[in-house]
């Protein structure tokens, strides 16, 4: 018979687990409560142990709750959140910092388009499309397709011109308007595969609204302030070398996460990545500290482990990092020490990466060559950072002539 351990034995190593990530203590101290339900849950159950049984049914009376109105999505949400993660923390003995998406069953169209949409997503793969864009389709597609069922049409050469436009204002009741870009672009690629599909093209919109947000960049004293935390002997060596590759180089977090020890070329000091956003292979130098960092982890810290993946958990199992959640809790943890952005502020690779190319910009060096150096597909996506550059963009200014004022009439 299996046993399980006592729920307040779970709770307090998981929480020591979630004091790891630097979260704030009002964060810290909201867990806690959470866990105190929990445990009020458990004895209403008269159970003392944590066992699969008792997580199911916090998750449903925590569900139930919401479809009642007691409790909101955010803070429905956070429990399920929480719950999930002493899940995590008995399987693995560690947190990681990642999204639980709400199981939620995704409605599935009918067997008359099952065919076509799965046609249409082999196709994807073939063309060597990055497992991003293949989900996206997936999800947007099968709404479309979903969409025309629920309407009434069980093939494209029924469904009416206005079935587009009808989909899209059916959308906005739950996506944000800067969002129809993707959906336009996904749905005229399907269109233009299946058969039929290039009588309804003229109705997909050609231009939607774009989000342009301020690029996030690290300040020169966040700059500083991280630097001489990754100097210092605070911070272990994995966890330097992940955010020194980050910092140095740009290179998106997934990519350090998947990286593996053959893609270290010693010889060359290089770095070669197949990227998992474009599926285009990028080679990127290798500076002496970055490489010092990389081979003093792999020679005295790294565990011994049968995987070829060079960044790997601390606790056994041994095993490769998850994805970019797992890098995004190293750097959290990092800014904490650094003291920076320790509050609502982006910590997200991101921030990195964005401060890579805003640093190369401010030194002159060309859009064209930035783009190359963080493995842009479309060199256009590397004009955004141009907004970064603020003694460039003030002489962009126009001068305003001077106004006559007339006060008091």
């Amino acid at each position: 018979m299996e046993s399980h351990p006592p729920l307040s034995d779970l709770v307090e190593k998981t929480l020591q687990e979630i004091g790891k990530l630097g979260l704030s203590t009002e964060s810290n101290r909201d867990y806690r409560l959470v866990y105190k339900r929990f445990e009020a849950f458990a004895k209403t159950r008269d159970e003392e142990c944590y066992s699969p049984d008792l997580l199911r049914s916090f998750l449903a009376d925590t569900a139930q709750r919401y479809r009642d109105g007691v409790i909101g999505r955010a803070r429905r949400n956070h429990l399920r959140r929480s719950a999930l993660l002493l899940k995590d923390y008995l399987e693995s003995e560690r947190i990681e910092w990642r999204v639980y998406p709400p199981e939620t069953a995704r409605p599935k169209p009918s067997e008359k388009f099952r065919f076509l949409y799965g046609q249409y997503l082999e196709s994807l793969k073939s063309e060597g499309k990055s497992q991003n864009t293949i989900e996206s389709a997936r999800n947007q597609i099968g709404q479309f397709l979903v969409f025309l069922d629920e309407s009434g049409y069980h093939t494209l050469s029924e469904a009416p011109l206005t079935i587009v436009p009808s989909f899209f204002q059916h959308l906005l009741a739950r996506y944000r308007p800067t969002t129809m870009h993707m959906v336009a672009y996904n749905l005229r690629t399907f269109l233009k595969f299946v058969e039929g599909g290039e009588r309804l093209l003229p109705m997909v919109p050609s231009r939607c609204l774009r989000s342009r947000p301020i690029i996030p960049v690290l300040s020169d004293q966040e700059h500083t302030a991280l630097k001489r935390t990754l100097e210092g002997p605070v911070v272990a060596l994995r966890d330097k070398a992940i955010i020194q590759l980050a910092f140095r180089t740009g290179l998106r977090s997934v990519d350090i996460a998947r990286m593996k020890l053959s893609d270290i070329d010693w010889v060359t000091d290089s770095i070669l990545v197949t990227q998992s956003k474009t599926g285009r292979p990028l080679r990127i130098p290798l500076t002496a500290d970055v490489g010092n960092l990389l081979s003093a982890y792999i020679l005295t810290e790294r565990p011994q482990a049968n995987t070829p993946y060079v960044f790997l958990r601390f606790q056994a199992p041994y095993r490769p990092f998850s994805g970019h959640s797992s890098c995004y809790g190293v750097l959290r943890r990092v800014f904490a020490r650094a003291g920076i952005r320790v509050g609502g502020e982006r910590k997200g690779f991101n921030v990195l990466r964005h401060s890579v190319a805003s640093r190369m910009l401010s030194r002159g060096v060309p859009v064209t060559t930035i783009a190359s150096a963080l493995g842009h597909a479309n060199k256009a996506s590397t004009e955004v950072y141009l907004a970064t550059d603020e003694g460039r963009m003030r002489e962009c200014a126009l001068p305003l002539p001077e106004l006559s004022i007339n006060i008091g009439g």
